[in-house]
């Protein structure tokens, strides 16, 4: 332990080997075979990707994909009469043109059966993140396209479990406290309080009015069949 001016991790390591006595030996890899599992650093696994999602990685086989959605088959045969600006075959796949700047030019037309696999792959995959709905949507569409795309990436995401485990619900920042100078004498200054709804009792009340008193903490309390202000006005005079 020869280091100079260790400080950090470094530092109470040397600290923490000082208490012992030994010799420090090197030896090359190979020659560690008495290592444990444990010494070793564990060799990730292939992250497993469906075949349905590498299809459409070529032309031929996302063509032989749409022809298997019937919707786009039945596309497929009226090939000639689909000549606009949105649509257009190219090497016998259905696309949609961008008319987005971002992205490629012309979409891929994706068959229903695959549109799992792609929201899986660009949402719950280790390199995309768990991101929120907007940028996997953001994300997808640049790439392919299918009706009701947004409204599919919405509701994947929203029923996502990794993320409804993972991640805390966004909230608006609290607003300023105001704070309410003290009272200078017994009901000067009250608080009140609407409770409710509650199951409706035998008499027909499902609400409760708290009126408490700020200088003495003194409650009164009532029973209300409804919320309206009527109603409360009429508890206070």
């Amino acid at each position: 332990m020869n280091l100079k001016d260790p400080s950090g991790r470094l530092a109470r390591w040397a600290l923490r080997l000082q208490e012992h006595d030994f010799d420090v030996k090197y030896k090359t890899g190979k020659k560690h075979s008495d290592a444990d599992a444990l010494s070793r650093n564990p060799v990730e696994e292939e992250t497993e990707t469906s075949d349905k999602f590498l299809a459409v990685t070529t032309s031929m086989n996302l063509a032989m994909e749409q022809k298997k959605d019937q919707d786009l088959a039945k596309l497929k045969l009226f090939e000639q009469l689909i000549k606009n600006e949105e649509f257009r075959f190219i090497d016998g796949i259905l696309c949609r043109k961008n008319f987005d700047p971002d992205g490629k030019l012309w979409l891929p037309v994706i068959p229903k059966h695959l549109r799992a696999d792609i929201l899986r792959h660009f949402h719950d995959a280790p390199t995309a993140g768990h991101l929120g709905f907007a940028k996997t949507y953001d994300r997808i569409r640049k790439r392919f396209y299918w009706p009701g795309m947004y409204r599919n990436v919405v509701r994947y995401v929203m029923h996502c479990r990794e993320c409804q485990r993972r991640k805390s619900v966004p909230q608006r920042p609290p607003g300023r406290l105001v704070p309410i100078p003290p009272a200078i004498a017994p009901f000067h200054r009250i608080g009140i309080d609407l409770l409710g709804r509650f199951p409706k009792s035998a008499h027909g009340n499902k609400w409760i009015i708290v009126c408490t008193d700020y200088s003495t903490r003194y409650a009164i309390t009532k029973s209300l069949a409804d919320s309206r202000s009527r109603r409360n006005s009429e508890v206070l005079t």
